[in-house]
């Protein structure tokens, strides 16, 4: 627990407030614990100046810290500051002006089509496997993230209209809808083999592992690597990258670009538009392939 009184309180606000997941709430606090130990515990919030923030970006560095992971770091103490400033008087942001490190810019890995064919096709007819084949199926036919299918009930599956509610960032709901292939091997999954898996432990989630409890993103990561292996697919692929490849193959086929941001739940549409640069990428690498005078 979290000794300053006002951390306890901006922890507070990012979870009723802001509706951040555990994962994030998590993190800020590390981040802010961090940052206390780093100039000092007893340090007042007010004496905080520009040049301790820079300090603290200084140390980050040198210890090898993530450009991604330094900016998450940064942008915390800019939140928390600026909730200092609403709720207890700061006169000023010492955050606001320390520039975040630039992340280089790379294109999210996918699977192409016939890949992820291949990938589909390689689990087995044991009972776990058709539980695997069915959450394979989900996670390419939705575009969800991890989080999101891991936490799914059997309650959200909506078979008329072949949808999902899902809880996704920020704890916003969404409806995704999804294929018949991937209903076939869903409903084969929950009517024939979830039953075996759950027995007496009564739990309300789509998707378990083989004692009937809830399958953490943990062993969906794991599934996904095992099939990644088996199929001889390029390294790097994650759970992740079947939401990538989603999304390219649906831009791919002439979906625009606000309907996928509104399938992916982005808050912003900036955030979906680095898969115009990868079908832009393919464009090119066909071109490059094909073309006599490329």
């Amino acid at each position: 627990m979290l000794m300053d009184s006002n951390l306890d309180n901006f922890i507070l606000s990012l979870k009723v407030e802001k509706g951040y997941s555990e994962k994030t709430i998590v993190s800020y606090a590390h981040d802010l614990s961090q940052f206390m130990s780093f100039v000092g515990l007893d340090t007042q919030w007010e004496r905080i100046t520009k040049a301790d923030v820079r300090r603290f970006l200084s140390y980050l560095n040198h210890q090898g810290y993530a450009k991604s992971s330094v900016s998450r770091k940064i942008s915390c103490l800019r939140s928390f500051f600026n909730f200092l400033v609403r709720t207890e008087g700061l006169t000023g942001n010492p955050a606001a002006a320390v520039a975040l490190p630039k992340r280089k810019k790379t294109l999210p890995v996918f699977l192409y089509a016939k890949e992820m064919e291949l990938m589909l096709s390689t689990p087995d007819h044991s009972p776990l496997g058709c539980r695997d084949r069915a959450l394979l199926e989900i996670l390419y036919a939705t575009g969800c993230r991890a989080s999101e299918i891991s936490g799914l009930r059997v309650s959200d599956i909506e078979w008329s209209s072949r949808t999902l509610k899902v809880m996704g960032k920020g704890s916003k709901e969404r409806i995704v809808p999804f294929g018949k292939l991937a209903e076939v091997q869903l409903k084969t999954y929950i009517n024939d083999v979830r039953p075996c898996l759950v027995a007496s432990q009564g739990t309300l989630h789509v998707f378990v592992n083989y004692r009937g409890t809830k399958l953490s993103q943990r062993s969906l990561g794991r599934i996904v690597d095992k099939y990644v292996e088996r199929a001889a697919l390029q390294t790097g692929v994650t759970p992740h990258s079947l939401r990538h490849t989603f999304a390219t193959h649906l831009l791919d086929n002439g979906a625009d670009l606000r309907s996928v941001q509104e399938l992916l739940g982005h808050a912003n549409v900036s955030t979906t538009q680095i898969y115009t640069h990868v079908t832009g990428e393919r464009i090119k690498a066909v071109y490059s392939k094909a073309h006599p005078r490329a």
